[in-house]
């Protein structure tokens, strides 16, 4: 079993059951992974590069939670008394307003520890965000 085959079947069992979901979780996990690696082994030589793939890797963690939330929160059916689904997008819609500032705060945290105390760049940081986030349509058009 090769790795990819490996991730699709660890994403399958948390609840990625729609293909094009999986595979930008997935080529978002391989990417962020290999971006980390890769300024690991340039660490000697510049930081820039592993803070690139830490964001990036912060920025998968933001994706996979939130749409882990979403595959969970939405009911496959309507319920019978909720025909037009306002009470389900209604809850809905909170958790994933309480989640979403949640990562934006932890996010906020973490870049702001990643600048100040540890004296990483900005624009390696911004690189790292931005990357990963360039995934998700990459995959999503190669996918079709």
């Amino acid at each position: 079993m090769n790795l990819i085959s490996q991730i699709d079947g660890f994403l399958w069992r948390k609840g990625f059951i729609r293909p094009p979901l999986r595979a930008c979780a997935r080529n978002m996990l391989i990417f962020s992974t290999a971006l980390t690696g890769l300024g690991a082994a340039l660490l000697p030589w510049t930081p820039h590069v592993f803070w690139a793939g830490a964001m990036s890797l912060l920025t998968f963690w933001n994706f996979y939670s939130l749409s882990v939330f979403i595959h969970h929160a939405m009911p496959a059916t309507l319920p019978q008394e909720d025909m037009h689904g306002t009470a389900t997008a209604r809850l809905v819609k909170k958790g994933l307003l309480v989640r979403s500032n949640l990562r934006l705060f932890i996010t906020g945290i973490f870049v702001y520890v990643s600048l100040v105390y540890l004296g990483a760049g900005p624009a390696s940081l911004f690189i790292g965000l931005t990357l990963a986030m360039s995934v998700l349509p990459a995959s999503l058009f190669l996918h079709r």
